[in-house]
């Protein structure tokens, strides 16, 4: 099947039929990534990849307006460690692990199929970065509103991939909040931020992950039959 690359650049991110155009761009670009030979590489030990491809077309196109053709270094370390640190949050430990990895595949295959001109400079950044993706990631100076609320739920103790134990969450926030402006003593875990939960886009990792497994599993099984009609 014959891919463009560049199709969303005919759009603008604030037109109405946006989102489902994005998500079909990122569904079939993720699609012909996984039947490629750096896709299928990956996916052997990865079988869930394509959360953090999805987050950089995503971040990439709706808040700095370039597309993956038209992606330099400095969008993707601007989306890396500005975007990400603030809106995905790490809940799990070996959360994020794969980030980089998935990425540095992504764009290997950008770069043999694509002859993408910023390619070799991407790679180089994002093999520079991976060392200290993580503690980029779980700086609170660069949380976002909605993560450091993630980030709070988890520090008390909440599970902050369930809905139930979000809204558990919200409603002690703002009592604690309500009891704070009395004077009570009722401390949060950590610094209170100005919160507006749902003001923003914000991610939870695992989540994510979970959401999209099923999906990514059938891509993959699917891949491989194609390749093995071959």
């Amino acid at each position: 099947m014959t891919f463009d690359i560049y199709q969303l650049d005919q759009m603008y991110p604030d037109e109405d039929d946006t989102g489902q155009a994005l998500e079909n761009y990122q569904d079939a670009l993720l699609e012909q990534f996984s039947g490629s030979p750096e896709g299928q590489a990956y996916l052997q030990d990865h079988p869930g990849m394509g959360f953090w491809i999805n987050q950089l077309i995503y971040y990439g196109y709706i808040y700095l307006g370039v597309t993956i053709p038209r992606m330099t270094e400095d969008d993707v370390e601007e989306i890396i460690t500005d975007l990400f640190a603030r809106k995905i949050s790490l809940v799990a430990d070996n959360d994020g692990s794969d980030a980089i990895p998935e990425l540095v595949a992504f764009w290997q295959y950008l770069k043999r199929e694509y002859k993408l001109p910023d390619a070799d400079a991407i790679l180089k950044f994002l093999h520079q970065i991976e060392p200290r993706f993580k503690s980029i990631m779980n700086d609170p100076s660069k949380f976002g509103m909605a993560k450091s609320f993630m980030m709070m739920g988890q520090e008390a103790g909440f599970d902050m991939t369930s809905e139930e134990d979000i809204n558990k969450f919200m409603l002690y926030y703002n009592a604690t909040m309500a009891a704070q402006n009395r004077g009570l003593d009722m401390p949060l875990p950590g610094p209170a931020p100005f919160f507006e939960p749902f003001g923003e886009r914000s991610t939870s990792l695992s989540r994510a992950e979970q959401a999209k497994k099923k999906k990514r599993r059938k891509l993959a099984k699917a891949s491989k039959k194609k390749n093995r009609k071959k």
